[in-house]
């Protein structure tokens, strides 16, 4: 474990776009140096910011660590790299245990802040990039939010990019540009969080986009409160997306699942469970009766005719009563 996290650039590609990026050397867990302590506990690395800090750092396969920003800023040491890299079969979870830490980079390179091919929990703090078609956390594996704040510090950048398989418990989505603050590109479940365009903000495009490579993009949304600008989903050609829960801005109405409907409520679009009147089953057993008057060609007197089924033999009794005519 002496080179869990190095120092790292690589190659990265994002949105068709290619940078290429220079190697630097590799530092020892046990003595990441600035301003940034580790211990290991059971197997477990936790990294405490002591101080705002400039890093790069890298989790390798086979490592679980645990970053707590403690209301510091991290950012990235080399430009053009990212400030965290979780490698295939890394683990990282971010929390935050003072408030108000953050995760940026120092310029404007395509170079995702966050990129996360293992598996990423984001519990606590913000992550927020700049440069042309870049984002804040970038996700090719698995990854989990349950709170922190994610968003972009200029136009043509996106907050979220999920090109793997992503799950939304919380966490606020700030949109403050014109870019999409969500894109997702492959299979995305969001059960709870808030997606809000940032006040002043009158250019911004969609909230969310659903838009993957082949068509396979999938968005589940079953919960949430989502308030945009120019409405809330694009969704391009054959991607999916299904709505079941929810608060809505606009109407998003063409994207619900099967059993639910939308209503307004103060400004409001929410989504509730369709409302259906069913029959009461009738009962086989119960007891059934017509009746039919006829008349006596002897007597001229009208006759009732009651047809029953009487429920405890089962047998059909005819029963005439003599009326006056």
């Amino acid at each position: 474990m002496k080179k869990a996290f190095k120092m790292f650039c690589g190659l990265f590609m994002f949105m068709a776009l290619v940078v290429p990026f220079s190697g630097v050397n590799a530092i020892n867990v046990d003595d990441i140096g600035g301003k940034v302590t580790s211990k290991n506990e059971d197997g477990v690395w936790h990294l405490t910011l002591n101080g705002d800090d400039k890093q790069d750092l890298e989790i390798i396969s086979g490592e679980t660590v645990v970053l707590d920003l403690n209301g510091f800023t991290l950012t990235n040491f080399a430009d053009g790299c990212s400030t965290i890299w979780v490698k295939s079969g890394g683990t990282l979870t971010i929390v935050d245990s003072k408030g108000n830490g953050a995760i940026k980079k120092l310029n404007a390179s395509g170079a995702p802040v966050v990129n996360n091919e293992g598996t990423l929990t984001v519990e606590a703090g913000t992550i927020s990039s700049k440069g042309e078609k870049s984002a804040a956390l970038l996700n090719s594996g698995t990854l989990t939010v349950s709170g922190g704040t994610i968003t972009a510090e200029e136009d043509n950048v996106f907050g979220l990019v999920n090109e793997g398989t992503a799950v939304i418990n919380g966490g606020n989505f700030v949109q403050a540009h014109n870019f999409s603050v969500v894109n997702n590109a492959n299979k995305m479940e969001i059960k709870d969080g808030n997606f809000t365009v940032e006040d002043g903000n009158t250019g911004a495009y969609s909230l969310i986009t659903n838009q993957g490579s082949t068509n396979n993009a999938t968005l589940e949304v079953n919960g949430g409160t989502f308030k945009a600008n120019k409405g809330v989903f694009y969704n391009d050609g054959e991607d999916e997306i299904t709505v079941s829960g929810g608060t809505y801005s606009h109407d998003v109405s063409a994207y619900l699942a099967d059993g639910f409907e939308i209503k307004e409520e103060n400004g409001e679009f929410v989504l509730v469970e369709e409302t259906t009147t069913s029959e009461t089953p009738k009962d086989e057993n119960e007891p059934t009766q017509t009746t039919e008057t006829v008349e006596n060609p002897k007597t001229n007197d009208s006759i009732l005719l009651v047809l029953g089924t009487l429920a405890v033999s089962g047998v059909v009794a005819f029963v005439a009563k003599r009326k006056l005519s």
